[in-house]
């Protein structure tokens, strides 16, 4: 396994070399990570390979020739656990969760599963990242998505789920209390540290019989405007709180997905946690006094059966996205201001 990671990731690296003034890539949307025994949160049955595509992020290089930058070296805080083990991708941190856990990525989505860090059989798993997004030394995925289960002991993303919890009805003290206290994670890839700021958190369904599927886990690549500002609307549209934060084309984004069974484990769903990279030169300081409660998100055709109610349209600041206001007056979004469009 590790050493096979080692070419692809040397090919990978080769091919991304020279540094292009675009957008990021990380793979091909076609695979659907579906829950296959209640406890897992992506799909066992992704098998397909790996598209060659090349990553890049905010330009590192600005001169009018072409300029090859040198790979650069893991960092030493990680340099023992990777010699341990080489798909060590990154470390993830977010203490109040108790999430502080390297983060690997093998050759499929089901490896990390069922095995710990060293390889052996670990019912609880360990974090892994979707096998389609593409790292370099110098270079992430437009939206790396990392995939954790829900347990009680071991390498475990049960706690993201109380970012959801803002959804509770009432207004009482500690509604927010969990984003207002942890509104960034850190998530340091094996060559650079990165903080990323969140901004939404959603509850979504994965089986269609219990109504629309947001398929979150498809977007790994984003290629180009249109398709990032559709992106983020319907993740805005289904989180349960807004935030300060800012977004706009060329963000990076990080996504955390875990199963979550408010309404049964029959009912197959998904707590999922977006946040986006600090910029080069911004603070990492985000203002969360004016964070609140989104009351009406946008969920499925089974949790409306369930909990009444329904969605009742979109209500989030649109201005807080660069550009999504202009997009959407040249291309009207459908759901953009109708209920249950």
């Amino acid at each position: 396994m590790a050493n096979s990671k080692k070419l692809k990731r040397l090919a990978a690296l080769m091919s991304a070399a020279v540094i292009a003034l675009s957008m990021t890539a990380c793979g091909e949307n076609e695979d659907t990570p579906e829950n296959t025994d209640g406890d897992t949160s992506v799909s066992t049955s992704d098998t397909k390979a790996d598209a060659a595509v090349t990553t890049t992020t905010a330009p590192l290089v600005t001169t009018t020739t072409t300029t090859t930058l040198p790979p650069l070296p893991v960092m030493s805080t990680y340099e023992a656990k990777y010699a341990e083990n080489e798909d060590l991708i990154g470390w993830i941190r977010l203490d109040a969760a108790n999430i502080n856990d390297p983060v690997l990525q093998a050759e499929d989505n089901k490896y990390y599963l069922d095995k710990d860090f060293n390889g052996n059989e670990y019912k609880n798993g360990s974090f892994f990242v979707d096998y389609k997004c593409q790292f370099t030394t110098r270079t992430r995925p437009a939206n790396t998505i990392i995939y954790g289960h829900n347990m009680v002991t071991g390498p475990s993303f049960a706690k993201l789920t109380r970012y959801y919890d803002a959804r509770l009805n009432g207004d009482y003290p500690g509604r927010l209390d969990f984003y207002l206290n942890n509104p960034t994670i850190e998530f340091d890839t094996i060559w650079e540290e990165g903080t990323y700021k969140v901004f939404a958190c959603m509850y979504v369904n994965t089986m269609e019989e219990h109504g629309e599927v947001f398929k979150y886990y498809k977007q790994r690549d984003i290629k180009n405007e249109g398709q990032f500002y559709e992106y983020i609307a319907k993740i805005m549209d289904r989180s349960v709180f807004y935030t300060d934060v800012d977004l706009e084309y060329g963000d990076e984004i990080l996504t955390l997905s875990t199963c979550y069974y408010p309404l049964g484990k029959e009912v197959d769903t998904r707590c999922v946690v977006f946040a986006r990279r600090v910029r080069d030169g911004e603070s990492a300081e985000v203002d969360t006094s004016k964070a609140y409660i989104n009351d009406s998100p946008l969920y499925f055709d089974y949790y409306y059966k369930v909990n009444g109610g329904s969605w009742a349209g979109r209500k989030w600041d649109t201005s807080k996205v660069k550009g999504f206001d202009e997009y959407l007056a040249d291309f009207p979004m459908s759901g953009a201001a109708a209920p249950n469009a």
